[in-house]
């Protein structure tokens, strides 16, 4: 039996003058994933990439085991896509859309499912989404992707335009979910909080190409946010720190090599966050703070 939900090799794709170069990286089933990276580095380019919505110019994608190309029904029929645009015609009711969609599913349980997760985010059926706010047309959005139950769902941005309590409402929904073990996520956000409370590996992209994709607890165990008086700073240990910031009287950056600072006095450490790292590793090094 396939361990993996997701598998993704050596797949290079163009979007426009953007490029994914080598995306190397695999999920397996009953974990979650978040998907980091800043503004234009690549995320939303590789999720339309995994869909066949780009062209890609070499590599390989597969999902349980199976290419979506050649394989398109039944593939789609066990993922969920969330994207951070409403893709439902605007003007259509909710009704109207899931009689659509319902044939492709058992259809009694995929509208008891979608009544419910309705329900649950409170969203009215007879009103056309059109009328719905950005976050409802969002929770919508999620409502759609879990409908059918499927053993993959794939996020970009779900949480934005969410205010706290509707993001608690959607984090918890989509951890009911996992309670499955089969069942796996891929959440882009650029709200780390969320992937501190819910994400077991992390996925870290730039510039169209992956950084690092690994646990997110060994991860962050692995690094430390060091800061040390300028004193103590030696050429050894600045070219060791990544993002180094200078101010008035230290020099503060992220370290993995922890055993270099041994016998060195002035220093301060803690453990990263997954925004620390996603600082630091994306600073080009030497910006002072003075």
């Amino acid at each position: 039996m396939n361990p993996y939900a997701l598998q993704v090799k050596d797949l290079s794709a163009k979007a426009g003058n953007f490029q994914l170069k080598d995306i190397n990286f695999s999920l397996e089933k009953g974990r979650i994933m978040g998907l980091i990276g800043k503004n234009g580095a690549g995320k939303t380019t590789m999720i339309k990439s995994l869909l066949l919505q780009n062209p890609t110019t070499k590599g390989e994608v597969l999902f349980n085991g199976r290419p979506l190309l050649g394989n398109e029904e039944p593939v789609k029929r066990k993922l969920g896509i969330v994207y951070d645009q409403l893709i439902y015609p605007p003007g259509m009711k909710p009704k109207k859309v899931v009689k659509i969609f319902a044939p492709f599913y058992d259809r009694q349980v995929y509208i008891e499912r979608f009544n419910a997760l309705m329900e649950r985010f409170q969203l009215d059926p007879n009103k056309k989404l059109v009328h719905y706010s950005k976050g409802m047309q969002m929770k919508f959005s999620v409502v759609m992707a879990l409908a059918h139950n499927p053993d993959l769902v794939i996020m970009d941005e779900p949480t934005a335009g969410l205010d706290p309590v509707a993001r608690v409402e959607l984090l918890d929904c989509l951890m009911e979910h996992m309670q499955d073990e089969e069942k796996s996520l891929i959440f882009s956000t650029h709200i780390t909080s969320d992937l501190e409370k819910v994400a077991d590996d992390l996925t870290y992209i730039d510039e169209g190409r992956i950084i690092f994709s690994e646990e997110k607890d060994a991860l962050l165990d692995r690094f430390a946010v060091v800061s040390i008086d300028k004193a103590e700073m030696t050429d050894d240990i600045k070219k060791a720190l990544r993002g180094v910031k200078e101010s008035s009287f230290t020099f503060t950056g992220l370290l993995e090599n922890k055993k270099i600072l041994q016998g060195i006095n002035g220093v301060k450490s803690k453990r990263p966050t997954i925004e620390d790292v996603m600082i630091y590793s994306g600073r080009k090094g030497g910006e002072s703070d003075v």
